[in-house]
């Protein structure tokens, strides 16, 4: 900070009062500019402040730009990494085979789109050709409903089994808590027969 800022600093906080300094404020315009921020800066420290300071520094920044030295620094070519020349020319090779490989894939899937025949019905059957072919049997509504018939008689006969255990099960748990009942009086009173 120079002499000047630490006067101006001084003069605006009330320690300086020199009419001498204050028209060397009104002559030079760098000082003015100073006074101006002090004032700002103390209009905002005490809350006061109802002016947005200007500042302005794109003549700083553009002189900065023009002091900055500049670096140019030569193009590094892949060509030069080690290796590079062998897997370029396989990587781009590789590549149009993958898309050759792509665009027959979805022309073949289209040929076949369109020469499938257009359903006539919502659902179409096998036509056999009149003969029954070895493991095929055709199968109509009547034997459908019989082997559901079957499938729905064997299912109540195992529920059947079922109960029928459980049951079993039962009365033997009753009869051994009531052989064990007959035992627990009969250890208690060793005078009946």
């Amino acid at each position: 900070m120079t002499q000047q800022h630490e006067k101006l600093s001084a003069f605006m906080d009330g320690e300086l009062n020199e009419a001498e300094f204050i028209d060397s404020v009104k002559n030079d315009s760098e000082l003015q500019a100073k006074w101006r921020s002090y004032h700002v800066i103390r209009s905002g420290l005490r809350k006061e402040a109802t002016v947005m300071p200007e500042i302005d520094i794109t003549a700083q920044v553009a002189a900065a730009l023009e002091n900055e030295a500049t670096v140019l620094a030569p193009k590094s070519k892949w060509q030069s990494i080690p290796g590079v020349n062998k897997i370029v020319p396989f990587m781009r090779q590789s590549g149009q085979f993958a898309v050759a490989a792509s665009v027959a894939a979805a022309v073949i899937l289209g040929v076949q789109q369109m020469n499938q025949p257009a359903p006539t019905e919502p659902f179409t059957t096998f036509q056999t050709g009149g003969t029954a072919q070895a493991g095929l049997a055709p199968v109509s509504l009547e034997q459908s409903q019989t082997l559901r018939n079957n499938d729905m008689e064997a299912l109540l006969e195992k529920r059947r089994q079922i109960n029928a255990l459980l049951a079993d099960h039962e009365q033997q748990l009753k009869l051994k808590r009531a052989e064990e009942q007959s035992g627990k009086t009969a250890e208690d009173n060793p005078n009946q027969p």
